[in-house]
Formats: C-alpha cells, structure tokens, sequence
C-alpha cells in the first residue's frame, strides 16, 4: 500500500514540476516580455547573484535575482494525506530560466527509497514528452545523500538539472534555456550554491 502511494505522489511531483517549467519556460518568459514586462528588471550578462533562503526547504541557494514562489498543496483523498511542493523561479534573461522545488512527501518516504525515486523522476520527465532526449544522467553523493544530475534536450530547449533526496524531501535545482544560450558557468554557480541549513 505504502509502494503505490508512493508511485502515486511521485508521478504528481513529476506532472507538476513539469507544468511548472512549462509555464515559467523561455518562450513563455519571452512573451511576458513582449507583453509588457518591464526589461529593465530583468538583468542580462553577469547577473547579481544574490543569496536566497528557502524556510519551508530548509535549504539556501543562489539567484541570479528574488525568486518568484509558488507553493501548492493537494490532498490525495484515496491515499490519505496531502502532498506539498514549494517552488521558486528566477531567470537571468528572458531566455534562461532557474527553478528550485521542494516537494515534501509524507513522512514514511524517506532516502531508502531515495534512488527509485531519482530514477523514476528521471523517467517521468523523459516519458512525459517523446521528443526529451537524454544526453546523460549520473547518480552521485551530494553531502552525503544520492544525487541525480541529468541533462535533457527537448528541440532547442535545454532542461539540465540536479534531483536531491533528504529525508522525505526532493530538491530539484534545473536550468532551462535555449540551445544556444546555453552557459556552463551561471548552471554550475547556481547548482554549487545549494546548501541545506544545519
């Protein structure tokens, strides 16, 4: 019973991390723009990284500027309980954007199950579009808890990102940018800044 709850909130994380960097995508932040977002509050180039701290994660990161929050929470009437995901947004132009989610499962989830649920992450994310196309994906140490690092093309979209399990949270740090904005140096900056509080 525990097994099939568990596969069922995984899959709502993955659908609705999916939804989000779908409504918070380039092309999309490219459109706000044209609409009338100011340009003059997004930065371009070197941005100010600035440090943010995340309550609800207990975590802290940076950000190329003050991340926009989302927070959702959905009950699960058939398994009992309530799944929460916090997510904060950030784009160092109008064709990079920056995403941290917390998903909080409930708490009989915890990092034994922490490679089964990078691994279907990995899946759901590949099986949810058939043009994803995986360039690589790695399971590693991150501060002792298994990390996933994976990179994906979707077209000309890249979606390159870190999944983290600690306890019976999942940190996803991802980037998502066109092909050919593609830069190493802001994805590793932003990656490397991730830093659970003590």
């Amino acid at each position: 019973m525990k097994k099939q709850a568990f596969d069922t909130i995984k899959g709502i994380v993955i659908v609705s991390a999916t939804l989000l960097l779908m409504a918070f995508s380039p092309v999309a932040a490219e459109s706000e723009i044209a609409a009338g977002t100011n340009v003059g509050q997004i930065q371009k180039g070197n941005a100010s990284w600035q440090e943010f701290h995340s309550v609800v994660g207990n975590c802290t990161m940076q950000f190329p500027k003050q991340p926009d929050h989302l927070s959702e929470k959905m009950r699960l009437p058939e398994e009992g309980f309530d799944l929460k995901y916090d997510a904060y947004i950030s784009s160092v132009d109008q064709k990079t954007v920056f995403l941290l989610l917390v998903a909080q499962y409930p708490d009989f989830v915890d990092e034994t199950y922490a490679r089964m649920s990078l691994e279907g992450f990995l899946n759901g994310i590949l099986t949810h579009n058939p043009n994803n196309q995986l360039i690589f994906a790695d399971l590693s140490l991150v501060g002792g808890h298994e990390a996933l690092d994976f990179f994906i093309r979707t077209g000309g979209v890249y979606f390159k990102g870190r999944a983290l399990m600690v306890k019976n949270s999942l940190y996803l740090m991802a980037m998502e940018c066109e092909v050919q904005n593609y830069d190493e140096t802001h994805y590793n900056k932003f990656v490397q800044s991730f830093q659970l509080s003590k």
